[in-house]
């Protein structure tokens, strides 16, 4: 009689069958639960003389995933939809963090908010800190805001709409073709890497809440394009700066509402949810001005916390070089995709 011998992992979800060769072959991945398993083994074992286990078996060939946002906590892929609410869901679901979608081998996709399943990863989107009952408010019109609350649209990612370095808190801004970073840059950047939904503020001088990244002694243009070439990425331009921050409450900045932390305030997030665009710390871009190239004079975009009426989206300050380290620069970056809208 042909030994045959069967487990199950990831809930009940996996079923593999190992021949009397002992060499494990996928033969199939079920979609059971633990009290069907046995069930399902059976099945199997009825089988057990219709399968060469010395053969490869093929697997099915798919098409590219497509995944699209539903509604604030539900997304759909190649029609089956995935909820962050569903009964199923054995982890927690935290604002401001980014969960993946993964595929089983019969092309049943599933939620995760482990980023190294051995199970074949798809995509993935980031469930921002705007709430799921978003309004519109200032410069976001009702579809933007439907857009960014929740589930954010513009992170979600696949296999080929993605940028060239990691996707993780980032958003696509299509007028671009780009990807942003969702928040400002945190001073655990090695960590966390450069969008993360909280910690400190980076910046040039430890005040007002703000660190020094990682010890820096100073947060010049040098330290900045380092970091930025660390993690595949680079600082946006002053166009596009100004692109992905529509949407803010123009001429106003945050004062006292900001305390040196990352975190969601909603007069100064983006159409594209982007948080703390504006009014909280002047970001430095690449687009350099006047003829002294040796000093590194570049525009920073936005304002500060104590900017008031001359922060927002279209604000820009080209009296500063990037030499220069102060406690309210900072810097946010962004990436190319990886297969550019020709």
């Amino acid at each position: 009689m042909s030994k045959i011998e069967f487990s199950y992992s990831n809930n009940g979800k996996e079923i593999k069958i190992s021949g009397e060769g002992g060499e494990v072959k996928e033969i199939a991945k079920l979609t059971l639960n633990p009290s069907s398993a046995f069930v399902g083994a059976m099945s199997l074992l009825s089988l057990k003389n219709s399968f060469d286990f010395n053969e490869e078996v093929e697997k099915p060939m798919k098409s590219r995933a497509i995944i699209k946002k539903i509604n604030a906590h539900t997304v759909e892929v190649n029609g089956y939809k995935l909820s962050l609410k569903d009964e199923d869901i054995d982890f927690e679901v935290t604002p401001g963090r980014d969960y993946y979608v993964y595929e089983l081998y019969d092309g049943q996709p599933f939620i995760s908010d482990g980023k190294d399943l051995t199970d074949k990863k798809i995509g993935g989107f980031h469930y921002g800190l705007a709430p799921e009952d978003f309004e519109p408010i200032n410069n976001i019109d009702k579809t933007h805001a439907k857009k960014i609350a929740g589930i954010n649209a513009y992170s979600i990612y696949d296999e080929k709409h993605r940028p060239k370095c990691n996707p993780e808190g980032m958003v696509y801004i299509p007028k671009l073709d780009i990807w942003a970073d969702i928040y400002l840059l945190n001073s655990e950047h090695k960590g966390n890497g450069t969008s993360f939904s909280s910690g400190s503020i980076a910046a040039g001088y430890e005040s007002n809440g703000r660190k020094k990244p990682h010890g820096e002694k100073n947060l010049v243009g040098k330290v900045i394009n380092a970091i930025a070439n660390l993690h595949n990425k680079r600082l946006p331009t002053k166009d596009e700066f100004q692109v992905f921050a529509d949407g803010v409450k123009e001429n106003d900045s945050a004062r006292d509402l900001d305390d040196g932390t990352i975190k969601f305030l909603e007069n100064f997030t983006s159409k594209y949810g982007i948080n703390q665009a504006t009014g909280v710390q002047w970001t430095w871009t690449s687009t350099e001005y006047g003829e002294d190239r040796e000093s590194d004079p570049r525009y920073i975009c936005g304002g500060s916390r104590y900017s008031n009426s001359d922060a927002g989206s279209r604000s820009a300050n080209w009296s500063y070089f990037g030499h220069g380290s102060y406690w309210l620069y900072g810097c946010r970056f962004v990436c190319d995709p990886l297969n550019p809208v020709k």
